[in-house]
């Protein structure tokens, strides 16, 4: 009596189709994970600058007045890069979305042709 051989490779092949959309959804959140901390270690280094802007002209300016002009100046510049900041990482959300609504629709797509197939 001849028993069949296991086809190893038809089940390696089943259990990658079965989870590439997980490794997919790994991937995007990955790569978005990893965007948005160099969005925030670039943003923290320009909080060091800002601080350190502040400190330096303490110790050069001559009068309050003065003081606070440069102060007004460094704190406009700082707010409009944080300004800048936050703006990218809305874009950066909002592409996120847009990437987990394609995958989303996709692999529902794909698990409907499955079950039909199946059925």
């Amino acid at each position: 009596m001849t028993h069949p051989t296991f086809d190893f490779n038809a089940f390696i092949d089943a259990g990658k189709k079965a989870w590439a959309p997980a490794v997919k959804l790994n991937e995007l959140s990955a790569a978005a994970f990893e965007r948005i901390a160099r969005q925030q270690y670039a943003f923290a280094g320009e909080v060091l600058e800002f601080s350190l802007q502040q400190m330096q002209l303490a110790s050069t300016v001559r009068d309050f007045n003065d003081l606070t002009a440069r102060q007004i100046e460094v704190s406009t510049q700082f707010a409009e890069r944080a300004t800048q900041r936050s703006q990218d990482l809305i874009k950066l959300s909002s592409e996120h979305q847009a990437q987990l609504t394609k995958w989303f629709d996709q692999t529902v797509s794909e698990s409907a042709k499955g079950a039909k197939k199946a059925a």
